[in-house]
């Protein structure tokens, strides 16, 4: 993907974990990067994002 100067993407994932057995709880993740091209200002972050790119997976 392309972005201009002063552009951002938002990029999710998420994880679901459990044991091998499946015995014990599961533990869920989501990472969440905010990647920019070029200089942002401080709060850059703050406002909706150029891209969105959702990585969500079926947790089940």
């Amino acid at each position: 993907m392309r972005l201009a100067p002063g552009q951002w993407v938002r990029r999710q994932l998420n994880y679901r974990f459990s044991s091998a057995a499946g015995m014990r709880d599961w533990s869920y993740w989501l990472d969440t990067f905010n990647i920019a091209y070029g200089p942002v200002n401080a709060d850059g972050f703050l406002s909706a994002p150029t891209v969105f790119v959702d990585g969500h997976g079926p947790l089940r």
